[in-house]
């Protein structure tokens, strides 16, 4: 046996050989037929569902980019409105205050003025008054006077010329003053 082994080369064409090339020419084509086509379509199959996620990704990073532009948007809006809101409260506050202040000064100016009207009426009742009693007086002086009584219509009259020449002279020392 020694002999055959060192006759036998390294690509020499023999049975197995040929055996071996139909058995491994069978194997490709049972492969291409029935294992491969399935292999490739799974292949390509799991290819499309991952440029699918992979584009549905980058749809939602974009969308997401909106989304966070929008909200900023919305924000600044928020506090854009937020801050005129502030400003009108603020104004109408103002405004408001004004408004309370003038109504004061007006309720004031008015409780003056009846205080003075009040002053007013008291001071002619009391200078009636006065009157009434100088009337009086300048009656019974007149009658003490005279020693006698005089008719109500001379009465009057003198009454009536009496008071003249005192307002005449009060007149005259208020205007000097």
């Amino acid at each position: 046996m020694p002999h055959l082994v060192a006759d036998a080369g390294l690509l020499d064409i023999n049975g197995t050989l040929i055996g071996e090339v139909i058995g491994f020419i069978a194997m490709v084509l049972i492969l291409a037929r029935y294992v491969y086509p399935p292999i490739i379509r799974i292949a390509t199959e799991r290819e499309t569902k991952i440029a699918a996620g992979v584009k549905a990704a980058e749809e939602a990073e974009k969308r997401l980019a909106e989304v966070q532009e929008q909200v900023a948007r919305t924000l600044a809006e928020a506090r854009d409105q937020g801050r005129e809101v502030i400003g009108r409260a603020h104004r109408d506050a103002t405004v408001e205050a004004e408004e309370v202040r003038a109504k004061a000064r007006a309720d004031a100016e008015a409780l003056l003025q009846r205080a003075q009207a009040e002053i007013s009426g008291e001071r002619d009742r009391a200078i009636q008054e006065l009157r009434a009693e100088v009337r009086d007086l300048v009656v019974e002086a007149t009658s003490r006077l005279l020693g006698e009584t005089i008719d109500r219509k001379a009465h009057q009259r003198l009454i009536d010329e009496s008071l003249a020449k005192v307002a005449d002279s009060s007149g005259t020392r208020a205007g000097r003053n």
